[in-house]
C-alpha cells in the first residue's frame, strides 16, 4: 500500500479479505458507498521504497490507483 504525502512511499502489504462492504458517507468532496476490508502481511521500512526509489530503481513515475508493477519491484517487495 502507497501511502502518499508527506510519507510517499510503500509502507504495507496487504491482501483484501472482504469486498463492496456497503456504507454511506459524505462529506463536502467525498462519497463513499462501498469498503473493503485488507489484512496486514508486511510492513516495510519507510526509508525503502520511498517515491524516488520507487522512480529511479523501477522506473515508476507516477502512483494514481491499482495497477500491475514491474516484475523487478514484485521480488523486491517478496524478500
Amino acid at each position: 500500500m502507497y501511502i502518499g504525502l508527506p510519507v510517499s512511499a510503500i509502507l504495507y502489504k496487504c491482501i483484501v479479505t472482504k469486498t463492496d462492504i456497503p456504507w454511506q458517507f459524505r462529506t463536502e468532496g467525498l462519497t463513499i458507498n462501498k469498503l473493503m476490508r485488507i489484512r496486514l502481511l508486511k510492513r516495510y521500512d519507510p526509508d525503502r521504497f520511498t517515491f524516488e526509489v520507487l522512480k529511479n530503481e523501477f522506473g515508476i513515475f507516477a502512483v494514481r490507483g491499482p495497477r500491475g508493477i514491474p516484475q523487478k519491484l514484485s521480488e523486491a517487495l517478496k524478500s
